[in-house]
């Protein structure tokens, strides 16, 4: 076994036990609970609080109803064997009552009936007859009891996860008091020499209520335990006095810190020592909460913290209201600087839409041609198609080919005579429409990023004075929905409501029955209802069983993408060289967003690898920086052409898919054709614009296509066509092949080395070649109960 094997077992050994030590204290304070509870007697002749305690924990936390058992058939053992027989006859004439098929009483109902039947069998025995009237009206009380205290029991013991995520209320307080006196009803023969259990816990609980809430919550402590423990007892009931004042000099105390909280919890019962001699003020008593006081300073403070936490929290319209101010203050300053961002966009970029000036199909003359003798000859009547040369010369240029401009070059010298200067003239002409594209490129490039800063401070500003604590409103909706559909969810997080990036946590109870899973609520129920909120498809991301703080599985869901792409990619060199020209990258910029970068640099040496590297490189970095596409076209089109090499640039073919709606959007710039396969019909993507780097040209524009399952995209460069063989021959060889591969069964990679083969037998590649073959299907859950099935369409 090696280290990390070693370690990763002690840490699962550690936890589990954490997790056994957990429930051991749990049940240990259940058994005490239910042990003091057995021997809590009312009007001196009721037991009426085990079997409430043996029912709610019974029903809400299965796993410890051994422990209550137990303890409260040993407490009632202190009362005498037949209370432990008179406990377990009525623990079972509850089980049998709500094991009763044929009707449903309401948990409190069943207690009480459970306890007047066995008590009315029991006396009846006992007294051979009809029992006094006094010991009937002892069985009612001890059954009307019973009914009160299991509906207290309802509202505290509530179910395990709400422990941790709920706040209290003032109704789960006071149950909490209740049963907490109905415990030191049961612990008052617990005295040890000088030291009284049930008194050292009443001025404990006391003082710490009047750290935690003052005088409020301090008084209604002692009055409710005064209260409650001398009607129990039905005597000492002037220890309700003792009890209230204590709590009221307690909480005045509590300005002074724990000292003030412990001094002036004792002196109500100086003052009452000497002012009523009847009461049972003793030493016993004094000592008991001398020490109370003392165990009350030892307390830690992240305890009252907790505590106060769960009673007082802060308020949300204090937090709305910070909020909302905060939000005011940052949208006032991001609205000025959005107006600065509109002035200077108009200023740089007055008029958006124009176009720069682009070379003419048809070339003016020169000024040395207008100066010339030969000037009818070349352009008069008797024109001997110079135009057409010069239009060539300008376009060849352009494209960069060095033989197809010297080729250009002799036909211009082989008609002019003055050719030295028309080419002087020519190579301005070129200069200036350069210039002027690099001028135009500049002023488009700065308009679009001040209009992407402005859209991103839009945004932000739409954000900010939509609801400022969505992400909270959004919970409560959520919520809401849940419970109407009787859903316990006991948490939910939204950590994302981006939409088609939005993510949620839920943590739920686990499975109930054996033939049900832990998904099978989130897949069933949950699913649709996040669909219904946000119109959007949900997938489950992950389901992570927890037993800390309790048991409990956490369900996180994510929105979930419509599509999904399988691609491959074939790619080679001229003469099997180790650098080509291509070069590609495919990624995610996000799960519901594909990218494709295709560029092709002039050339096949290491110049042109490297500029086709760099273009992709630059591109993704843009991309990675949320840039618009177009902008960041623009921005690579104006910073590629300041390169100091000269006539190096590549073309890019940029794709992305979303793959939450089924969209194709496309750009390119020198790029080849992209096509979409659907069957028997071939899409075609096509544009005008010139390669990154080349500025004659600069319009770049978005295609979109909508895609289906089953369609079959290719991207290429332009070396898989032969100069040699008819173009359009080869691209309509090369489609016949891929449509029919693309709808045959084999995997996308065996479908690309298929069509390359066939291609490759009746066609040479003579160039750097790069196909990008993508195939895009509909994503089905593992869960799904059937799963599409593609056929080949004939």
């Amino acid at each position: 076994m090696t280290s990390i094997d070693w370690f990763d077992t002690a840490n699962v050994a550690d936890h589990k036990f954490g997790v056994k030590r957990r429930q051991l204290f749990i049940g240990s304070l259940f058994f005490i609970t239910s042990f003091f509870l057995a021997q809590s007697v009312v009007f001196e002749a009721a037991v009426p609080f085990s079997v409430p305690f043996w029912a709610i924990i019974r029903t809400k936390y299965k796993e410890y109803a051994k422990y209550v058992l137990f303890g409260g058939l040993i407490g009632g053992f202190f009362l005498g064997f037949g209370q432990v027989v008179i406990l377990a006859l009525q623990i079972a004439m509850y089980e049998c009552i709500i094991r009763f098929r044929y009707w449903k009483l309401p948990q409190s109902i069943s207690v009480a009936l459970a306890i007047l039947l066995v008590q009315m069998i029991w006396q009846g025995v006992m007294y051979q007859g009809l029992p006094p009237m006094l010991v009937q009206f002892y069985v009612g009380c001890e059954a009307a009891l019973a009914l009160i205290m299991t509906l207290f029991m309802q509202v505290l013991f509530v179910n395990s996860y709400e422990w941790f995520t709920s706040h209290w209320t003032y109704e789960k307080l006071g149950s909490g008091l209740v049963v907490f006196a109905a415990m030191l009803t049961g612990m008052q023969t617990v005295v040890i020499s000088y030291f009284s259990l049930p008194i050292f816990l009443l001025q404990l609980f006391i003082c710490f209520g009047a750290l935690v809430g003052s005088v409020p919550l301090a008084t209604v402590i002692g009055a409710v335990l005064g209260t409650l423990i001398g009607v129990a007892k039905l005597s000492f009931t002037g220890m309700l006095s003792v009890a209230t004042l204590t709590g009221l000099c307690a909480g005045m105390g509590a300005r002074a810190g724990r000292f003030g909280v412990a001094i002036g919890s004792i002196l109500p019962s100086v003052f009452f020592l000497f002012y009523d001699a009847t009461l049972p003020l003793d030493s016993v008593y004094f000592t008991s909460i001398t020490v109370g006081s003392i165990a009350f300073l030892t307390i830690p403070k992240k305890y009252s913290d907790k505590v106060r936490d769960k009673l007082f929290p802060q308020r949300e319209e204090i937090l709305l209201a910070r909020q909302n101010w905060l939000t005011e203050h940052v949208t006032y300053k991001l609205e000025h600087f959005q107006h600065f961002v509109q002035f200077m966009k108009e200023l740089v970029f007055e008029r958006f839409m124009t176009t720069p000036v682009e070379a003419s199909k048809e070339v003016s003359p020169m000024n040395t041609c207008l100066s010339c003798f030969r000037y009818d000859r070349c352009w008069g009547a008797q024109n001997n198609g110079m135009d057409k040369l010069m239009t060539d010369w300008f376009h060849m240029k352009g494209v960069g080919k060095e033989s197809a401009i010297n080729r250009a070059e002799d036909q211009i010298r082989y008609k002019c005579v003055k050719s030295t200067k028309i080419f002087e003239e020519l190579e301005t002409e070129l200069y200036r429409e350069r210039i002027n594209g690099q001028y135009f490129h500049g002023k488009k490039m700065i308009a679009l990023q001040l209009r992407d800063m402005s859209n991103h401070l839009n945004q932000l500003i739409a954000e900010m004075k939509e609801d400022t604590v969505s992400f909270v409103s959004v919970e409560k909706d959520i919520i809401q929905k849940l419970k109407e559909a009787h859903i316990e969810c006991f948490q939910l997080d939204v950590l994302s409501n981006k939409p088609g990036a939005r993510k949620i946590v839920c943590a739920l109870t686990p499975a109930r029955v054996d033939w049900e899973e832990d998904t099978t609520l989130a897949e069933r129920m949950i699913l649709p209802i996040l669909y219904d909120i946000f119109e959007e498809p949900f997938e489950i991301e992950k389901v992570v069983a927890c037993d800390v703080p309790f048991r409990h599985i956490q369900v996180s869901f994510s929105s979930a993408i419509s599509f999904e792409v399988e691609y491959d990619i074939y790619s080679m060199s001229k003469g099997a060289t180790l650098y080509s020209g291509d070069s590609h990258a495919l990624f995610q910029l996000h799960p519901g967003l594909f990218a494709i970068l295709l560029s092709d640099g002039m050339g096949q040496s290491k110049e042109a690898q490297h500029e086709s590297r760099k273009l992709i490189h630059l591109m993704r970095e843009c991309l990675n920086y949320n840039m618009n596409p177009e902008t960041a076209m623009h921005t690579l089109h104006y910073v590629m052409s300041l390169k100091q090499q000269d006539d190096m640039y590549a073309t890019l073919d940029f794709a992305l898919v979303d793959l939450q709606h089924g969209d194709l959007w496309s750009w390119k710039a020198g790029g080849m054709s992209t096509y979409i396969l659907r069957g028997k019909e071939v899409l075609k993507v096509e544009s005008n614009a010139a390669p990154v780097g080349f500025l004659s040209i600069s319009a770049i524009e978005a295609e979109k296509r909508k895609l289906k399952a089953g369609d079959v995209i290719l991207m290429h460069s332009d070396g898989l066509f032969s100069s040699i063989a008819d173009w359009d021959e080869q691209e309509e060889s090369f489609l016949a092949y891929a449509q029919q591969v693309a709808s045959t069964t084999q995997s996308i990679q065996e479908k690309l080395t298929t069509i390359m083969q066939s291609f490759q037998t009746h066609y040479d590649i003579e160039d750097d070649c790069t196909v990008l073959m993508l195939e895009v299907t509909h994503v089905v859950p593992t869960w799904a109960v059937f799963r599409p099935v593609q056929y080949s369409m004939s």
